[in-house]
């Protein structure tokens, strides 16, 4: 799908429009990251933060627009896995929104309640699914919202500034999140290994001291 799709041309142009349209795109962009997973949103957002260090966008707007964009995008996919349910994603085990990723976030919401929401952002490759599974399972939208708009306030925080700080070598930003998600990744699953490890050594106690 995005094979053809050259990402630093598609960034050059938006540079050149109106700064309505800038701050339209950049609205959609963290909008459609989380209804379409590929949507390279973070890294629009970033160079939205080197703009502004150009003096070419307001940094209150572009955090404004990409936390909203990203809580609109959040919400979405929570009415969308709250109106076709659990069974339809299962069956189904898409790309994008796979069964594996799924289980995952049961574990997590199991284990740490809404705390997985506040930190949701911070996930990459599994937000679209949390926020699918929050639907799912019918979470309480009251509670819901305010956390996905800290965790969206937090991440696009830490981007825009450092988008702002890194200026022209916005560029290297792909590879960077390659090793965020690589090291993200890595340690969740030595957490679940531990998880996992400590609820077989609590298990196997019980066991003997029924016996």
């Amino acid at each position: 799908m995005w094979d053809g799709f050259n990402l630093e041309q598609f960034l050059q142009s938006v540079q050149n429009m109106d700064t309505v349209w800038i701050y339209g795109i950049l609205f959609l962009a963290g909008y459609l990251e989380n209804c379409v997973p590929p949507i390279p949103g973070d890294t629009v957002t970033v160079f939205a933060a080197y703009m502004v260090g150009t003096g070419r966008l307001n940094y209150f707007l572009v955090f404004l627009t990409a936390t909203l964009g990203n809580l609109s995008g959040f919400m979405t996919m929570y009415q969308i896995g709250k109106y076709f349910g659990r069974d339809f994603f299962l069956k189904k085990n898409w790309k994008f929104f796979p069964r594996e990723g799924f289980e995952k976030a049961e574990t997590w919401f199991n284990k740490y309640g809404y705390k997985v929401i506040l930190f949701n952002r911070f996930l990459s490759g599994l937000r679209s699914v949390i926020s699918l599974f929050a639907g799912m399972t019918h979470l309480d939208r009251r509670r819901l919202l305010p956390l996905a708009f800290l965790s969206a306030c937090m991440w696009d925080g830490v981007l825009i500034y450092g988008g702002y700080l890194v200026g022209d070598n916005w560029k290297y930003f792909d590879e960077i999140m390659e090793q965020y998600h690589w090291y993200v990744m890595t340690g969740l699953g030595l957490l679940a290994a531990l998880f996992l490890t400590w609820k077989m050594i609590g298990w196997i106690r019980n066991r003997k001291k029924t016996k």
